[in-house]
């Protein structure tokens, strides 16, 4: 959970770098971007109140005004954009204190957190008869 996908990256330097060159630059800038996803003294969030009331249940959101992200849609578009930004809420969920990138189960049919039953049906069925 965390980790940027570079596919974005690559089509972002592919825009603007001949072919021989744009992979590289791709994967030094989603190097740099999860190494600034990971810093913990950065904190482009804010909190939103849900309710009439300041007691009420509040929401963590990205705050949209944040100089950094903006940077990153401007300078790399939307779909970069968008990548930093999920990667970033999974690193806060997962671990706020660090944000570091935490392996976990994944369902790529389903793009989805694997359950544990998800998991010990699919060794079930790679062991042999």
């Amino acid at each position: 959970m965390g980790d940027l996908d570079i596919k974005p990256f690559r089509i972002a330097r592919y825009r603007k770098y001949p072919s021989n060159i744009a992979d590289d630059k791709a994967a030094q800038l989603c190097s740099l971007w999860q190494a600034r996803l990971g810093d913990s003294n950065w904190y482009p969030f804010k909190v939103v109140h849900c309710g009439m009331d300041e007691e009420e249940e509040h929401e963590l959101v990205i705050d949209e005004e944040d100089k950094k992200l903006n940077g990153l849609n401007e300078d790399f578009g939307s779909e970069v954009y968008e990548i930093g930004c999920t990667s970033l809420k999974e690193l806060n969920e997962c671990n706020p204190s660090g944000r570091y990138v935490v392996e976990e189960l994944w369902n790529f049919k389903e793009n989805h957190k694997a359950s544990l039953k998800e998991a010990i049906t699919l060794l079930l069925k790679m062991l042999p008869n």
